[in-house]
């Protein structure tokens, strides 16, 4: 479905819901769980934390959504409330020292691509998604928030731009700098292995 056929369904489910049917609720989880849950497993690193972080922001926007006043802004204002609750779940499970339980090298810890190759591409891949993924980890928030809504949430630079309400040039800017930023530590990576 392409971008303008989501946004469209999306208004309908949300137009439906406020209306009174329950069902359209229910389809619009259907539409935003697996980006929400991605979205939560690459600050939480555990899929059952994850799973309950995703459940928490569906249970806020349930409770909220009557509340939102420019109902086709649904997407970014879901967006927000998955970053805010994600922000407050990793702030507090860093307190417990919950991540420095976690190995990187857990193949838990990230998300997972379905693949038809050998075990040795596999494995290549695996590893290959795991540098990525801690590398990104280790860049400050704002440029991980941003390279993770981009690239990979595949959101649009309006939506981003909504989300964390700064303007669309800031939004490009941002991401360059926060794609340069990457490139120069994988680069350096790479020629350390």
């Amino acid at each position: 479905m392409n971008n303008d056929g989501l946004k469209a369904e999306t208004d309908k489910l949300v137009q439906d819901f406020l209306n009174g049917d329950i069902q359209a609720f229910n389809r619009l989880v259907l539409l935003f769980q697996t980006k929400i849950y991605n979205l939560a497993l690459n600050y939480v690193k555990n899929p059952e934390e994850a799973k309950d972080l995703a459940q928490d922001v569906f249970i806020t926007v349930y409770r909220s959504l009557p509340k939102l006043r420019e109902k086709e802004k649904f997407t970014p204002w879901l967006y927000q409330i998955a970053i805010n609750h994600c922000r407050n779940r990793y702030k507090k499970l860093s307190r417990r020292g919950y991540f420095s339980n976690i190995s990187l090298d857990d193949e838990d810890t990230h998300l997972q691509l379905p693949g038809d190759e050998g075990p040795e591409i596999s494995l290549q891949r695996k590893n290959t998604i795991n540098l990525v993924r801690t590398t990104i980890d280790s860049l400050g928030e704002a440029e991980r928030e941003i390279l993770l809504l981009r690239d990979v949430q595949e959101l649009a630079y309006d939506e981003i731009s909504a989300i964390l309400d700064i303007p669309l040039g800031t939004v490009k800017s941002k991401l360059n700098r926060a794609r340069s930023s990457l490139k120069e530590r994988l680069k350096k990576i790479y020629r350390d292995l």
